[in-house]
């Protein structure tokens, strides 16, 4: 039996239904028992003919990765684990938090899979766990990039990072391990969460857009590198998943031609998000509310970030990743409101 932590995420929920359909016994962690309803809509939009015979084989486990006995009872059983779980998020206040979820939420779990039965191991990273210092010179950041720790960098990126030693230490003492650092997935789900926010903004209106850049992959990527990796075993890898990387201008007006909306026409700089940031946070001190964009996050969307997947496809010579159009089209189509 294999356990998914965070079962009822973007990805999570995928990796489940992929599972699934591939004959195997999954138990899906969750924390909050709507968030079920993600699982069943999404094997709908996937399998309409066959959501209810493979939802009958799905057993569910409600408990959190911070707590001990949950943990242990989680791995009862288990032979592998899929770890999705993870607190994202890019505001300061929640630098406590975000070490607690997804460094010692990872402990947790790695500590209880090697005194069990546990033979692999897969952790779901980021791209954001992934150094900047290469001996490369084309600007792709790579699997072997070295972590330098006077860059600036996300309290987010610093907890996948100091989570990606917890799954190290693990393997140094016995257990087999895989990690998958995904670029910004989109897929079919929920607009109100995670990095699907982006096509909820864009369908309401936006009118600036950034100079940066990023890597964006389709979640159904992701949940199929993650399933070749349970089906053939292989560990002591870490593979960038990265699909297409690209000018967020350039992704804006992909998104809206697809929503049939206008895009965001004017370039916002460093000094105009500089502004955003602070007003933002101003407002969020004086209504209590959290700021809608933040330091970090203004940061980043200025940023130029190109990632390479070359070992992946090496590794994996027949794995094609999905053209971006494709999934936006399904992006769309498979939105998910109220849950």
């Amino acid at each position: 039996m294999i356990l998914v932590t965070g079962a009822t995420g973007l990805l999570g929920s995928h990796v489940v239904v992929d599972l699934l359909r591939s004959g195997y016994e999954v138990r899906a962690m969750y924390r909050e028992e709507s968030r079920k309803e993600v699982v069943f809509r999404l094997l709908k939009f996937y399998y309409p003919e066959e959501d209810t015979s493979l939802a009958a084989k799905l057993s569910w486990f409600q408990g959190d990765i911070l707590d001990l006995s949950d943990v242990e009872e989680s791995l009862m059983g288990i032979d592998k684990v899929v770890h999705c779980a993870a607190l994202v998020s890019f505001h300061r206040r929640d630098f406590n938090a975000l070490f607690k979820v997804n460094r010692q939420g990872t402990a947790n779990l790695v500590n209880f899979a090697l005194s069990s039965e546990v033979k692999q191991f897969v952790y779901v990273s980021s791209t954001a766990a992934i150094g900047s210092d290469s001996v490369h010179t084309d600007g792709l950041k790579r699997e072997s990039n070295s972590w330098n720790p006077n860059d600036e960098v996300s309290g987010y990126s610093l907890s996948k990072f100091s989570a990606e030693k917890e799954v190290w230490r693990a393997a140094e003492e016995g257990l087999p391990v895989s990690i998958v650092n995904p670029s910004v997935m989109f897929g079919p789900g929920s607009w109100e969460e995670s990095s699907l926010t982006i096509f909820r903004t864009l369908n309401i209106g936006l009118k600036f857009y950034t100079g940066g850049s990023n890597a964006f992959v389709d979640v159904r990527d992701v949940s199929s590198l993650i399933l070749k990796l349970i089906e053939t075993e292989k560990t002591g890898e870490r593979y960038l998943v990265t699909g297409t990387n690209i000018p967020f201008r350039e992704l804006f007006d992909r998104i809206c031609r697809q929503l049939h909306v206008k895009a965001p026409s004017v370039e916002a700089g460093p000094f105009l998000t500089g502004l955003a940031w602070r007003l933002s946070g101003a407002w969020g001190r004086f209504t209590g509310t959290r700021p809608t964009i933040t330091k970090e996050s203004a940061r980043s969307s200025q940023g130029k970030s190109a990632f390479s997947n070359e070992k992946l496809l090496r590794d994996f010579p027949e794995f094609t990743f999905t053209d971006l159009e494709d999934t936006i089209e399904t992006t769309i189509r498979g939105r998910m409101n109220e849950l």
